[in-house]
């Protein structure tokens, strides 16, 4: 959401729009694109942690550069600008959720300070991408559909269904700098919703993120596993075909098309698990509803 603040403090009547969230691109802002090298997941990760870990203020621009969102006036006193911990390494980038992203994934602090959502998949791709939401690495982002919000993604912790994420959330936030949190998750495709953030995202990945050995596998999603050919909207009595893959009925239920009031068959064995799905007496059932007896396949743990 944009709002539009009267910056009297400054001067002449200056009316300026801004994200409530993040910095979106304005009218007759130049896009330009990243040179930036090839980065490994962990240094992603390495990179995000600093920020969380020095409680970076939220901030819509670069270190001492006046701030136009008045929500931050309050910690910045009455210069409006953006006080908070200086480093010279992160200084020329704004503390907003895209210019975390930015410093994260090591790209040039352009234009006022980073790169801003508008900037990011899937509304450009001029160097990240969309991808499926059950294969986010290390370092990758989920970017807001509404273009409003992006978030860093470090690890899953139950993967498909919960996740660790890094953020910077805005100065109206009861925790107004880059911090961690951990969210349930449900998946559709390239759409994520985080419950943390009661909102839904594109799963994203940075053209030049590198795998460097301690990044694990994505979720297998192989013919083997949990694949589906039936298409889109075909549903059982508790999954759904969605982009060639089961997901649980729950995390689209409005998208049925086509219900069948039986369970699709399993001809793997008991115990044989996917990540979401487990084999049970003929028969695909959710992983929780039985999560002891997997023995067999990609999800065991």
């Amino acid at each position: 959401m944009k709002n539009l603040l009267l910056a009297a403090a400054f001067g002449p009547l200056l009316l300026v729009t801004v994200a409530s969230g993040c910095t979106v691109e304005q009218p007759g802002e130049e896009e330009t694109s990243s040179d930036a090298d090839a980065i490994k997941r962990a240094s992603i990760v390495s990179r995000g942690e600093e920020w969380v870990n020095a409680k970076l203020h939220y901030c819509q621009a670069a270190h001492n550069a006046v701030d136009f969102d008045s929500a931050c006036w309050g910690f910045e006193g009455s210069s409006h600008r953006c006080d908070r911990q200086s480093n010279a390494a992160w200084n020329a980038y704004r503390s907003d959720c895209s210019g975390f992203v930015t410093w994260a994934w090591g790209m040039p602090p352009v234009g006022d300070g980073g790169y801003v959502t508008s900037d990011f998949a899937p509304f450009s791709n001029k160097f990240s991408h969309t991808i499926d939401g059950h294969n986010l690495l290390p370092g990758d982002a989920l970017n807001k559909t509404n273009n409003e919000h992006i978030i860093l993604f470090k690890k899953w912790t139950n993967p498909g269904h919960t996740a660790v994420f890094m953020e910077e959330p805005g100065c109206s936030s009861s925790q107004p700098y880059a911090h961690e949190f951990t969210s349930n998750v449900s998946i559709s495709g390239d759409k994520v919703f985080v419950s943390y953030e009661g909102a839904t995202f594109y799963a994203i990945r940075y053209n030049s993120a590198t795998n460097d050995g301690s990044s694990p596998p994505p979720p297998s999603n192989t013919p083997s596993a949990d694949s589906c050919s039936h298409g889109d909207g075909y549903c059982t009595e508790t999954l759904q075909c969605d982009n060639g893959h089961w997901i649980f009925r729950a995390d689209d239920a409005t998208s049925c098309s086509t219900v069948q009031n039986v369970q699709e068959s399993c001809s793997k064995g008991d115990g044989y698990c996917t990540h979401t799905l487990q084999c049970d007496n003929g028969h695909w059932v959710p992983r929780q509803d039985d999560p002891d007896k997997c023995t067999t396949g990609p999800g065991v743990q």
